[in-house]
């Protein structure tokens, strides 16, 4: 009896290793079915064109894919979690407007393919995303609270006017400078059968990643794949548009549910809060470099008007702000096809009182204003 060795003796970590591989062994045994539906093992047939989002792809804290030969960047050197952020600075130094509060409305995501959601019950992503990202944003002083919609932006697959023209409707109708739209393009795993339906190796190998915690050549890779789009809203025009991209293991069988703390204790949970993270990042450092624009309640014969900004943006009595008309010019090649531009006039105002969410001001030179205007600090 010399030769046995006691299981008391082992070491904790060894003792735990054989007991997962023992409980893998078992459940192999018991499984007579398959645990994976094809709904769940949905692979994409293909992937979207990135079209203007191809040189424009940042890439937050991914994991190496299977079969995949290029590696993720290295991080930033003293920085504990990788993080790649394209640098988006204003293109002109001296003019940074991170003093005002701009306001913005999230639109409710879209997702591609609806079938990659299925693995853990994730459909609440079109809504848990926006809220994530507004999470992070409402930490900085550049905005007023994010404000995020039931509706969605339309699909990319429209034109570019008609996009322009959704994005001038939906700030228009929630008071908002900028607004924010995006499409989850892909949320597939890789090799589903790994997490669902392992083979007797794989259990054991599972159990020993999910033991050290070791995600290097752990086959339960997920994707996240979000196009996102910035919007001026009195114009339109895009300010960002930009792929984000991450993975992470998915190591779980529940049914987490996005944005719960189920799905935030898996590696993939936490790859996604990153990138929520890096997103309201680079969604600061844009509107950051935009100036202060708030829409004018005028009426002919008045020369005091009411501005939709107040304290809650920044403003202070007896400041002073440009006058730009809002000029619509239809297309000369397209029918029933216009853009908006915005006309810098002579005129500057003066705010006289300020409010918490709106504020009066007095034309300088007593004109009285006939059209489309906006107050904008320079």
């Amino acid at each position: 009896m010399g030769s046995t060795i006691s299981l008391n003796r082992l070491p904790h970590r060894v003792n735990s290793l054989l007991l997962t591989s023992i409980l893998g062994l078992s459940s192999a045994l018991v499984a007579a079915s398959p645990l994976v539906p094809e709904d769940i093992a949905y692979k994409p047939e293909g992937t979207v064109p990135l079209s203007k989002h191809t040189d424009d792809t940042v890439v937050v804290g991914t994991a190496d894919l299977p079969g995949n030969p290029a590696s993720a960047p290295q991080a930033q050197e003293g920085s504990a979690t990788p993080t790649y952020l394209r640098q988006n600075r204003c293109p002109d130094h001296s003019r940074n407007y991170n003093n005002l509060h701009k306001s913005l409305a999230i639109t409710r995501f879209t997702r591609r393919n609806p079938q990659s959601a299925n693995a853990g019950n994730l459909y609440a992503v079109e809504a848990g995303m926006p809220t994530l990202i507004r999470e992070h944003l409402t930490q900085s002083r550049s905005m007023v609270g994010p404000e995020i919609l039931a509706q969605s932006f339309a699909l990319p697959h429209l034109s570019e006017t008609l996009l322009k023209q959704q994005a001038q409707k939906i700030a228009r109708q929630a008071r908002t400078q900028f607004v924010l739209s995006g499409t989850i393009d892909d949320m597939a795993m890789t090799a589903p059968n790994s997490t669902y339906n392992p083979s007797l190796y794989r259990q054991v190998a599972n159990g020993f990643h999910d033991l050290t915690g070791i995600e290097k050549f752990d086959p339960r890779t997920r994707v996240f794949n979000l196009d996102l789009e910035l919007r001026d809203g009195f114009t339109g025009e895009p300010l960002m548009s930009r792929r984000y991209t991450t993975s992470g293991v998915w190591n779980t069988r529940r049914t987490a549910g996005f944005d719960s703390s189920a799905f935030f204790e898996t590696p993939y949970g936490q790859k996604v809060a990153e990138l929520s993270e890096a997103i309201s990042a680079d969604i600061t450092q844009t509107l950051d470099c935009q100036p202060f624009i708030a829409n004018i309640d005028a009426y002919p014969g008045q020369t005091q008007i009411v501005l939709q900004g107040g304290a809650n943006n920044g403003l202070q009595a007896g400041a002073t702000m440009q006058l730009y008309q809002v000029i619509v010019v239809g297309s000369s090649s397209e029918y029933q096809v216009s853009e908006t531009r915005l006309v810098k006039r002579p005129t500057r105002l003066h705010l006289s009182e300020v409010y918490p969410s709106h504020s009066t001001a007095v034309i300088e030179d007593g004109s009285y204003l006939n059209g489309h205007y906006l107050a904008v600090i320079e």
